[in-house]
């Protein structure tokens, strides 16, 4: 199938949590809208998470958004009818129009998008997403819809990892994948089948194993690398003899990935890593036949890439169109833009 990109001037400065048809959750600042389109007018504001008046007033300049990481990173509806969420580092629920933090959560810590696992019994698991320079013990949540609370489903010991990237459900082996980083040795792809009362590692050792997504088919998973030091790939993994193949290089780190059918969509990261020889950020198309391809680039914009993020492509935490796929700019020349992948 072939593809097309195309920028959605209206969506200028929302970004796009959660997709499926006549079903959109939209997010702005420290605000959430549901929509039954994507059409501005018909967005009806369903919460805000509670944050202190001087950031709120702040966060309507963009950079000082972006300082602050003042946003939402994840949104999705649960079973009993309440939304899960992510923003800055804080993890919580929307529940009758109003945020509610979620209670031992042992600090505050950031949870990438997209990077939580909802397993077939509608439970959601997240790892920590923090610095942790000094190496102590980093932790896998588990939240059970209903609950106020979390509960800790695992916890790699000291020096073990630098910190989580993100966990994802397999849903052809009904196993959650996790993924770590970031020093050679703390690279890991590991699953587990019992919520992580015990753990299989599929790969490990060196940035080759370095990832912060992963996506999945009958046969194999799929994730680009997040390597600092070595050029980046996507590799396809063959699920029978865990064979590896390098699908194509691609200009930079990997975060973010999606599927569309049998269509595979990477974006790379410019973080000015010393690998990286442009500081974009890129979109790759990896298509039925695995041929891979680069669809659109954007370039990081003036600003400290620390302080006011890294160049990214922010898709939705949840995609359910079949044949479109929005996604959000961060970071680069046109920060706070919203462009869509579609089918022609």
């Amino acid at each position: 199938m072939k593809w097309k990109v195309e920028q959605v001037p209206e969506l200028r400065g929302y970004t796009v949590e959660y997709a499926e048809p006549q079903n959109y959750y939209i997010s702005r600042r420290n605000q959430l809208f549901h929509s039954t389109s994507l059409k501005p007018s018909t967005f009806k504001q369903i919460a805000a998470i509670d944050a202190p008046l001087w950031k709120q007033a702040a966060s309507n300049f963009r950079l000082a958004q972006r300082l602050l990481r003042f946003m939402v990173t994840n949104v999705t509806p649960l079973s009993n009818g309440d939304l899960f969420i992510t923003f800055d580092k804080s993890v919580g629920i929307i529940k009758n129009g109003k945020f509610q933090a979620l209670k031992n959560l042992a600090r505050p810590c950031r949870v990438l998008r997209s990077a939580f696992a909802i397993d077939d019994k509608g439970d959601i698991y997240f790892g920590e997403y923090l610095a942790n320079t000094e190496r102590g013990e980093m932790r896998i949540y588990k939240y059970t819809p209903g609950s106020d609370a979390l509960e800790i489903a695992y916890t790699f010991p000291p020096s073990s990892i630098k910190h989580i990237h993100g966990l994802y459900f397999d849903k052809f082996t009904k196993s959650i994948f996790c993924l770590t980083g970031d020093d050679e040795k703390e690279c890991r792809i590991l699953h587990s089948f019992d919520g992580f009362k015990t753990i299989e590692i599929l790969g490990e050792g060196d940035e080759t194993w370095r990832a912060v997504s992963v996506l999945f088919n009958q046969d194999s998973f799929y994730y680009g690398t997040d390597a600092e030091f070595r050029e980046n790939h996507i590799y396809q993994v063959n699920r029978k003899n865990s064979e590896r193949e390098i699908l194509g290089e691609v200009n930079g780190t990997v975060f973010y990935s999606k599927q569309l059918g049998k269509d595979l969509f990477f974006t790379t990261t410019a973080e000015d890593a010393p690998i990286q020889k442009e500081n974009v950020a890129a979109l790759w198309h990896v298509d039925a036949n695995r041929n891979c391809k680069k669809l659109i680039q954007f370039s990081k914009d003036h600003w400290h890439k620390t302080l006011f993020m890294f160049g990214t492509i922010h898709f939705p935490c949840v995609n359910k169109l079949e044949n479109e796929l929005y996604f959000h700019l961060v970071g680069v020349k046109e920060d706070n833009q919203t462009f869509c992948i579609k089918a022609i």
